[in-house]
């Protein structure tokens, strides 16, 4: 009488028949018809792709990227042209100009805010732009009065001692007439300046637009808008 054993080995079944030598007439068995159906093989679901919320869309439209690095730029040409106030006394009235940090703030905060949208950090990023545009305008006037004001030069010569010399106005003329150059320069200074002051002020205010955007779509309607996609993405239950 034939026999059959099943031996599952690693993964794999072995199918075992032991015939008799004289029962030739007994066919194979089918190994499959003594086995249980394979299981079906599991389908792969593709992720769903997840969607930026509102409030990070509202805000890289205005590329926060870009106009923080502008400010950040502006800011540091600022810094280094006030710090010339160290080098003399006459130069003191460029001293203002330091203020310029407050632009190196403002775009940090907009940097910041594009790579990691958060509703703080667009806070951050509004009231520092914010501050930053009040200081853009002062400073815009302020360099518009430098210009309008007596020449570097006539300023320089100020600081200087002419007590024991006679022609006093004459040698005030001389210093201004040899200063030439610096007048110049610090002129040319000052029409950069003001030309990179009134692009930080339009870039801040660009800042300030899209936060705000940003932060009034942070409202109930919308949150539960969003959460009603967020229940249309599950599976029906059946219990």
């Amino acid at each position: 009488m034939a026999s059959t054993s099943i031996t599952t080995i690693g993964g794999v079944m072995v199918v075992t028949q032991v015939i008799p030598k004289d029962d030739g007439s007994i066919q194979l068995q089918n190994a499959s018809s003594s086995t249980a159906p394979a299981p079906p093989p599991v389908k792969k679901t593709t992720p769903i792709p997840v969607k930026m919320d509102d409030i990070t869309v509202a805000f890289m439209r205005g590329q926060p990227h870009a106009l923080g690095v502008v400010q950040i730029m502006i800011g540091l040409l600022c810094i280094l042209f006030g710090l010339t106030a160290i080098s003399s006394w006459a130069m003191i009235a460029y001293s203002p100009f330091a203020l310029g940090a407050a632009f190196v703030v403002s775009g940090s905060v907009a940097v910041a805010a594009g790579r990691r949208t958060s509703i703080s950090l667009v806070w951050g990023s509004l009231v520092s732009n914010v501050i930053s545009v009040l200081i853009g305008l002062a400073g815009v006037a302020y360099t518009c009065w430098l210009l309008a004001e007596c020449p570097p030069s006539d300023r320089f010569c100020d600081q200087q001692s002419f007590i024991e010399f006679k022609d006093v106005e004459g040698l005030r003329r001389t210093c201004s007439q040899n200063f030439y150059m610096l007048n110049v320069v610090l002129y040319g200074l000052l029409g950069l300046f003001l030309v990179l002051l009134v692009l930080q002020t339009c870039v801040t205010i660009v800042v300030c637009v899209f936060s705000g955007k940003a932060i009034r779509l942070r409202t109930p309607s919308s949150l539960s808008v969003a959460s009603d996609d967020c229940r249309g993405l599950l599976p029906p239950y059946s219990p």
